[in-house]
C-alpha cells in the first residue's frame, strides 16, 4: 500500500458517497495503490449507513466508527493508526478539495521531489470559490499569523500529505480542525512543496466551524510557537 488517504466525516451522507466515487476513479486512472479511510465521529445522519454499504463492494475502503463528536484533528489521527500507505494524506470530506489533485501531491512525494506536500490556497493559480468576504478576512489573518512558524502559505489548509516515517516519533495532539500548522512544525521532513488548488466552497450541508474553534487555533499557533523557541 502506498497511499492512505484519511477522510473525516460528521454528517456528510449528502457528499460522501459522491466523492468516494471521484477518489477512486482518480486511484485506479492512474494506478495508485491506495486505500481510504473514513473516520466518522457518529453522524446522527445516513452516514455511517451509507459508509458500511460501500464498505461491502469496496476492498481498499475502512470505515471507523467513533462513539461521539471528538473534532477533525483526532480524527486525523486515528485514521493514521489505522493506515497500511507508506504516504499519508488527509482531505475534507464536503467536496471542497479537488480529488482530481490526488495525482499531483501524490506523485511529487513517491517520485521524491519532496517529503511533504500542501494542497495551498494562496500560491500562484491557488484560489477559493464561493466564501464570502467575512471568511476570506479571518482565513487570511489566521494564516498571517501562523507566519510567526512558518513560510509555508497556506498553513491552514486540510488538504495534505506527508511521508509516513516523517511523522512516526513525533507527539501531535492538535485540538480543532487546523492540524496542519502542528505537522508542519514538528514533522521530520527535508522539504515540503504547495501546490495549487482551487477550493470550493460546500454545496451541501452545513460548516462544522464554530467559535471555539478560534480558541483551540490560538492555542495551537502558541504550543507552536512554545515548540520552535524549545528547539533553538
Amino acid at each position: 500500500m502506498k497511499l492512505s488517504l484519511v477522510i473525516p466525516t460528521y454528517n456528510e451522507e449528502k457528499n460522501i458517497q459522491k466523492l468516494i466515487k471521484k477518489i477512486q476513479k482518480e486511484f485506479k486512472e492512474n494506478k495508485i495503490n491506495g486505500e481510504i479511510i473514513i473516520v466518522d465521529d457518529n453522524s446522527p445522519d445516513k452516514t455511517g449507513i451509507i459508509l458500511d454499504s460501500l464498505k461491502r463492494k469496496q476492498k481498499n475502503l475502512k470505515i471507523i466508527h467513533r462513539k461521539e463528536k471528538m473534532g477533525l484533528s483526532s480524527a486525523i489521527l486515528e485514521g493514521w493508526k489505522a493506515a497500511d500507505g507508506e504516504i499519508l494524506g488527509v482531505m475534507d470530506a464536503d467536496l471542497s478539495h479537488p480529488p482530481e489533485k490526488i495525482k499531483e501531491l501524490f506523485k511529487t512525494i513517491e517520485n521524491g521531489a519532496v517529503d511533504f506536500v500542501v494542497g495551498s490556497r494562496y500560491v500562484k493559480n491557488g484560489k477559493i470559490n464561493g466564501w464570502s468576504f467575512k471568511r476570506k478576512l479571518i482565513s487570511k489573518s489566521a494564516t498571517l499569523l501562523a507566519r510567526t512558524c512558518t513560510k509555508i502559505k497556506d498553513p491552514m489548509s486540510g488538504f495534505f500529505m506527508i511521508k509516513k516515517e516523517c511523522i512516526e516519533r513525533e507527539k501531535i495532539n492538535s485540538k480543532g480542525f487546523k492540524i496542519l500548522l502542528e505537522i508542519i512544525t514538528k514533522a521530520n521532513y527535508k522539504k515540503i512543496k504547495e501546490i495549487p488548488i482551487i477550493f470550493t466552497n460546500r454545496v451541501e450541508g452545513k460548516s462544522k466551524i464554530r467559535a471555539s474553534e478560534i480558541f483551540y487555533y490560538f492555542q495551537n499557533l502558541s504550543e507552536c510557537l512554545l515548540y520552535k523557541i524549545r528547539k533553538k
